[in-house]
């Protein structure tokens, strides 16, 4: 039977830090002895690292599937152990020990952190596993008219914002808001101009979507920007919003790689194997069944044909890519590191952030 360690909300700032040490805590004491109990034929345990919004998914559909699977497969018991969190933060636990088999993040970039810390091979190619959109969402009836990212640019509205340093649909998020207008009018200053206006507006930061979403659903903010999934996920269990998906948006692709340093010879079949169900048609329809969109084709391809595989999703209507602002290197370097990092954050009124 799969585990998991769920993280609780708390503090912005410190649920990124104690809550994901405790359950690290927890991880290390298993992992310490698995190498004693996995012989040729013994019990396998893995432990899969992921970010906040694919716990249900992972938790409910994917694990117990997955270990019923490869049990009757392979002869031998499995168990997975889950730890959900901001993806950033997550890949910052990993490069300092943390002892994940398998990591699903949130964007590449977190990745390409993998490789700088050694943990995956630096030709290491990971896979996209599932898509959604990046939407806003409001208060029922969408009192506030937003229609597309330029809205949030509007004097009085007080948004909530995943924190780019620690959560990946931070990083997408920011990507979607400077991108939209960017590819519309082919000028980075008018970009720039929308991103720093939307940003002045951002009342409270939370350290992943998950977070985010959770601080709007208790009353906090009048929107924000995150995964169509997560949104989706929050209607279906009643939670009163709108959902918005603006003209022109981004589309995050999520991947999911082996943390080649942590796996040992007797769990890297069943790394290999899991890896392999997340984008079998098993595994495509697991997460279609919990809000997000197919993998569809790599980033780069067209956009629209994973909406065309179910029809339940509603279409889009100019989605773009990370590879159309240079790929996952270029635009964290040049949009979150040297314009949200470097020009808006250091001016973020912090007394507003921690307001509600």
């Amino acid at each position: 039977m799969y585990q998991f360690s769920n993280l609780p909300i708390k503090d912005w700032r410190r649920l990124a830090t104690w809550s994901l040490t405790a359950a690290l805590l927890i991880v290390v004491a298993v992992y310490g002895g698995r190498a004693l109990l996995a012989g040729p034929r013994g019990p396998v345990s893995l432990v899969v690292y992921a970010f906040s919004t694919q716990e249900e998914v992972l938790t409910q559909g994917i694990f117990p599937a997955f270990e019923e699977t490869w049990e009757a497969e392979a002869g031998r018991d499995l168990t997975i152990q889950g730890v959900f969190g901001p993806s950033g933060t997550l890949a910052g636990q990993i490069n300092l020990g943390a002892p994940a088999d398998v990591a699903l993040l949130s964007n590449e970039q977190h990745v390409n952190w993998l490789k700088i810390g050694r943990r995956v091979p630096a030709d290491a190619e990971a896979l996209v596993v599932s898509s959604t959109p990046m939407v806003i969402v409001t208060r029922p009836g969408n009192p506030a008219g937003i229609a597309d990212y330029d809205d949030l640019a509007r004097p009085g509205l007080r948004l909530l914002h995943a924190d780019p340093h620690t959560s990946g649909a931070g990083d997408w998020a920011v990507l979607a808001e400077y991108g939209s207008i960017l590819l519309e009018s082919d000028d980075p200053a008018a970009a720039r101009a929308q991103l720093e206006a939307i940003w002045r507006n951002v009342h409270l930061l939370a350290p992943s979507a998950r977070a985010t979403l959770t601080l709007f659903e208790l009353g906090a903010g009048d929107a924000l920007v995150t995964y169509e999934q997560d949104a989706r996920l929050a209607q279906a269990r009643g939670v009163p919003l709108e959902i918005v998906i603006p003209p022109r948006t981004i589309i995050a692709h999520h991947v999911v790689v082996m943390v080649d340093a942590n796996l040992t010879a007797a769990e890297r079949p069943a790394a290999r194997a899991f890896v392999a169900y997340l984008a079998s048609d098993a595994g495509q329809q697991a997460f279609i069944r919990y809000q997000l969109r197919p993998a569809g084709p790599a980033p780069g391809g067209d956009l629209r044909q994973g909406q065309l595989l179910h029809a339940d999703f509603p279409p889009l209507l100019q989605p773009f890519s990370v590879e159309d602002l240079g790929g996952w290197s270029q635009a964290y370097t040049e949009i979150v590191e040297g314009v949200w990092q470097t020009d808006i954050e250091p001016h973020l009124k912090k007394d507003r952030l921690v307001d509600w």
